[in-house]
């Protein structure tokens, strides 16, 4: 039997049964604006009984037009690596909530590895990218890829992958104007890579970090003051403050393209979720570099409130006088509910005191909070056409363990459109950003009763599959990278992710060009565009339940998008 060889579009999840499609395509078309990044995949299967064989690719560059080129540098290609999912969400009862039910294998982390070995009976998909410049031609670009195989006996196979990159005459924007965080703690970072926390080998892997945030479209960071900022108290009473560590933190990020400084929060329940919400304590250190007991047994919220006010009105003034504070946005605790709204409430109105400018963030569960929270975070199933907002309010979008079901998420049991459809719904709702907990939580999560080291590699869960007194997180919840050896290793979903918020810019770009005020505003295709982004809002992505799941449909309306765009700049 030879062996198979096949492309598809990046929605496509490949699976290890996956077998070549009738009229399944050999060659990678695509098409890109500038300043964007498009996405395909090639799968291989190797047919039973053969030897193992070792793949590797070479990837082309691109001629265009008068010869001008898109240079290889800008092509990437990861052999995709499946994780094994023991469990699908604890909350899907319906199988067509998920692509297929676990225990099973599910493609996701891309390999640092250029050349991997292939088992019989076995389909390897592999994810290719393109990157189009700013300065790019448009036009169409050509190339040919290469795929070569060798089996134990050296037995030798070689494919050949044409490849036409269409190029558009527009740009994408420098800055999302979707806001966008992932959370991750620094410490989490050291201590996978067993390296002493703030060393020099810390900051390497932190600035790879913000290269990968800023590549995928992230602009704020959250950002921990009280273990970025060294907080002492003098005989007097007051306090000095050592920002080197917060400056170095905040350049770091703004260097990659990461702008928003993103305070954590300063608050938190002290028993279970239905808890009060009181103010979280930090290390205050006295002259004599010995730690001051700050423990609630030592010092009451009363007593503690002014540690926290000194804190952030320091962090606020040092952030002016940097010129950083009208990129800050501050966090008071995360998900108040009805029960702790009132003790949440206390606190932001204190902050508010305290912090003149900045908005206030938070991801909230009370339906009671449209004004305190300038910036509301919502969990995407609250947030359609008839959810209320406050007169100054941004509302976001947010997702986790929940919502399951149909819902979109991005678990790695989910097909990919309902990842990437947050985005046409942040557009169609008119929402102003995302967040999400989980960039790089590679560790056990709470509550696991067993002392054993987590690799995100084997597990999607965190171990939390074995709490027997808490519902486990559903697989890909906790991280959406993975650990490489010297890299932060990508995965499908992550990718999908960042294509939603191209998606974004494309829905963005076309409202705005086809304006009533606009230039652009009349002709065949203002109106063909008027057309395609009210069948977004009433077909496309409606709401969070009545979105479309018809990856064909969904890729079908980015290109058409994709084309007006080019026509209506075409007619500048």
């Amino acid at each position: 039997m030879p062996i198979d060889l096949w492309t598809t579009h990046s929605l496509d999840k490949v699976f290890p049964d996956s077998e070549k499609p009738p009229r399944a395509s050999q060659s990678i078309s695509l098409k890109a604006a500038r300043h964007e990044t498009e996405d395909a995949q090639v799968a291989l299967r190797i047919p039973r009984d053969m030897e193992i064989a070792q793949a590797s690719f070479s990837l082309p560059h691109l001629i265009g037009p008068d010869r001008r080129r898109i240079s290889s540098r800008n092509l990437d290609a990861w052999w995709i690596w499946y994780t094994y999912v023991l469990e699908n969400p604890p909350a899907n009862k319906d199988p067509a909530s998920y692509l297929r039910k676990a225990p099973a294998f599910f493609p996701d982390a891309f390999l640092e590895e250029k050349k991997i070995a292939i088992r019989d009976e076995w389909t390897q998909p592999l994810w290719v990218s393109v990157s189009i410049p700013k300065g790019t031609p448009a036009g169409d670009y050509r190339g040919t890829m290469a795929i070569d195989l060798v089996t134990k006996s050296g037995e030798r196979h070689h494919f050949e992958v044409p490849m036409t990159v269409t190029v558009w005459p527009f740009t994408l924007p420098d800055k999302p104007h979707l806001h966008h965080t992932e959370w991750f703690e620094a410490g989490v970072i050291a201590d996978y890579y067993h390296v002493e926390r703030w060393s020099e080998q810390h900051w390497t892997w932190l600035r790879r970090i913000a290269a990968d945030m800023a590549r995928h479209k992230q602009d704020m960071i959250l950002t921990p003051f009280s273990s970025l900022v060294q907080v002492k108290r003098t005989k007097t009473g007051r306090f000095s403050f050592d920002f080197s560590k917060l400056d170095r933190w905040v350049k770091t990020f703004k260097k990659a393209g990461v702008d928003w400084i993103e305070g954590s929060h300063v608050a938190g329940r002290t028993g279970d979720f239905e808890s009060d919400i009181v103010w979280g304590r930090f290390p205050v250190y006295a002259r004599d570099g010995k730690q001051i007991d700050t423990s609630r047994d030592k010092l009451s919220e009363r007593e503690f409130e002014p540690y926290v006010e000194q804190l952030l009105k320091a962090v606020y003034a040092h952030l002016k006088k940097r010129g950083w504070h009208k990129q800050y946005a501050q966090h008071i605790a995360d998900e108040p509910i009805p029960e702790n709204e009132q003790s949440w409430c206390h606190r932001a109105r204190k902050v508010r005191e305290w912090l003149p400018g900045g908005p206030i963030i938070d991801a909230v569960m009370s339906g009671g909070l449209e004004g305190p929270v300038e910036w509301r975070v919502p969990q995407i199933q609250h947030t359609g056409p008839e959810v209320p907002r406050g007169p100054n309010e941004e509302l976001w979008s947010y997702v986790c363990l929940a919502p399951q079901g149909q819902y979109p998420n991005r678990f790695l049991d989910y097909p990919s459109i309902r990842n990437r459809i947050i985005f046409w719904l942040s557009w169609s709702l008119g929402l102003k950003g995302f967040l999400h907990w989980g960039y790089a939580f590679w560790v056990r999560w709470q509550g696991v009763p067993v002392d054993v080291p987590v690799s995100p590699w084997l597990d999607a869960t965190g171990a939390s599959i074995y709490c027997a007194d808490r519902t486990p997180l559903p697989a890909g919840d906790p991280h959406i990278v993975y650990p490489g050896r010297n890299s932060i290793c990508s995965s499908i979903r992550w990718e999908v992710n960042r294509k939603g918020f191209e998606d974004f810019e494309y829905l963005y770009l076309l409202e705005r060009a086809v304006a009533p005020a606009g230039k652009r505003a009349r002709g065949r295709a203002a109106s063909a565009a008027r057309k395609l982004l009210a069948r977004v809002r009433s077909e496309i992505a409606p709401d969070p339940l009545g979105h479309t799941r018809n990856e064909e449909l969904l890729l079908g309306a980015r290109e058409e998008a994709g084309k007006l765009l080019a026509t209506l700049a075409a007619e500048e």
